[in-house]
């Protein structure tokens, strides 16, 4: 049987292991890479990773 592991953990390492075989992937953030697991993906590919900031009204 597989584990289970959280769905945002399983998108983080998707991510991350996608980044390795589509250079048209990346990712913009709004302050959230450590909540969404984004951070996975800027850590295999910095460049393609853009922190857009948080914008409140």
């Amino acid at each position: 049987m597989s584990k289970k592991i959280a769905t945002r953990e399983a998108y983080g390492k998707a991510l991350a292991s996608l980044a390795n075989v589509n250079e048209n992937i990346l990712v913009l953030d709004a302050d959230l890479s450590k909540s969404t697991k984004t951070a996975d993906f800027k850590a295999v590919c910095e460049e393609r990773f853009f922190n857009m900031g948080i914008a409140e009204g």
